[in-house]
């Protein structure tokens, strides 16, 4: 079967910049693979390391407990311990996608009750 195209030449100018460009292209391969190797090396550690960063996370909770002991010693005063509470309680009812909560709602009388501590021991 004969096929009844025109026959176009390539002039050898072009043909020469055309097989550049295939040359240059097949050049960047193997530079293309390794960033892509890279890339999921990347990936695969980062997702590993929050993976471990979200299991040794302290809950909520587990600081409510710190602070009972620290109440228990006297190192927090009551009033203190309630707005400790408050909060913990606040974080673990707010879901993910929840704006943040105004905490400075918790203590209207005193603002700034938990910073106006003296620095020495009590």
């Amino acid at each position: 079967m004969k096929w009844n195209v025109p026959f176009f030449p390539i002039p050898p100018l072009v043909m020469d910049r055309l097989l550049e460009l295939i040359i240059s292209l097949l050049n960047l391969l193997p530079r293309c693979a390794v960033l892509l190797i890279l890339t999921a090396i990347a990936w695969y550690v980062l997702r590993s390391f929050r993976a471990n960063l979200s299991k040794t996370e302290l809950q909520p909770l587990n600081y409510l407990e710190s602070f009972k002991k620290l109440h228990e010693e006297g190192k927090l005063t009551p009033e203190e311990f309630r707005i400790i509470k408050q909060l913990v309680s606040l974080k673990l009812t707010q879901s993910p996608g929840e704006p943040k909560t105004d905490y400075s709602l918790l203590n209207k009388s005193s603002p700034s009750k938990l910073t106006d501590r003296p620095s020495g021991k009590s």
